[in-house]
């Protein structure tokens, strides 16, 4: 399409004062044939993004760490499979997998008074029973007045409860039923399968069921790509969201559209997760073809227009395909 000559530009600028002198015809027609004039192909920005497989269980204490260089601070992302929740650092994100996996568990019996001097080993704790009224110190259980008071004894240097004792840093105890108590690893996992759980009872009938907790299990992978995703949804601040990638795969996505989003580092200590082609960051961010007001472009095959401007992170450019000739 040609330019206006000026004598066209004349005439048609004319045409306006009909109506409103304010307004001329002839220019905005100019400015609407030049605008179309243009050549070039624009594109509408991309947001960079990338898929985090997830091949297995995750456990407590592993991490996914997000960092966006454009905002301040990491968000780290702990797996955590304990109730209490304890993190490795007070800023990390707590992604909560405790209903999610199965605490190891384990029985003691006693149904014979214990002897001093006898033992027992939970965990990384060796308690061991002193005539009554004479425990005094760490890892000291008295034998009690009786078997009952001696149940109780137990249960309570486990939990800590008796005044004497720390709580265990591996396991609690159930009251006894009968004279079963049953002891359960804090935190879930495969992991409490490996709390030692042995004695040195007088008694053999004394005894626990086997020489560690058993039964634990992890969260599977299906569990950790829910948890995760509900938790970068619900606690991002390095503009970065989460999605469902496919399987058990999590799909993180720059919520700024542009190239911007390919700073955007991800790193991780899981041993069932990793970034797809070992990526570090972020990939395929796009920057918008920038306009400004109405703009209209015009390649071999589209009429490209973007009615109100695009900046580089936004995507308003719409097309048309051209008719075939006539």
């Amino acid at each position: 399409m040609n330019a206006l000559t000026a004598k066209e530009l004349r005439i048609l600028n004319g045409m306006s004062r009909v109506h409103d002198s304010s307004f001329k015809f002839g220019d905005k027609m100019a400015e609407i044939i030049g605008a179309v004039g243009e050549s070039g192909t624009p594109v509408n920005a991309v947001a960079a993004t990338d898929i985090f497989l997830i091949t297995g269980v995750s456990i407590d204490g592993e991490t996914l760490t997000i960092n966006n260089p454009a905002v301040p601070g990491t968000d780290v992302y702990e797996f955590l499979a304990d109730a209490a929740q304890t993190k490795t650092s007070p800023t990390n994100i707590a992604i909560d997998i405790s209903a999610l996996t199965g605490k190891a568990t384990g029985t003691l019996t006693v149904d014979t008074q214990p002897t001093a001097g006898d033992t027992m080993w939970i965990g990384d704790k060796i308690y061991t029973f002193v005539p009554e009224g004479t425990a005094n110190a760490e890892g000291e259980v008295s034998v009690g007045l009786d078997l009952a008071g001696a149940k109780l004894n137990i249960v309570a240097a486990i939990n800590g409860t008796d005044g004497i004792n720390n709580p265990a840093t591996a396991v609690t105890a159930a009251a006894f039923v009968v004279n079963a108590c049953v002891i359960t690893a804090l935190v879930g996992g495969t992991a409490g399968n490996s709390i030692p759980t042995t004695e040195t009872f007088t008694a053999g009938t004394n005894v626990f069921a086997a020489v560690t907790l058993g039964t634990g299990t992890n969260c599977t992978a299906v569990n950790t790509a829910t948890a995760l995703i509900a938790a970068i949804t619900a606690s991002d601040t390095q503009g970065v969201g989460a999605a469902v990638g496919g399987g058990t795969n999590v799909a993180l996505t720059a919520d700024t559209a542009g190239v911007v989003g390919n700073a955007i580092t991800i790193a991780d200590t899981m041993a069932n997760g990793a970034m797809t082609a070992a990526a570090t960051t972020l990939k395929a961010g796009v920057n918008g073809t920038v306009a400004t007001g109405t703009k209209f472009l015009l390649d071999a095959t589209y009429l490209y227009t973007a009615l109100g401007g695009n900046t580089i992170s936004q995507a308003n450019w719409r097309r048309i395909a051209l008719g075939a000739a006539f």
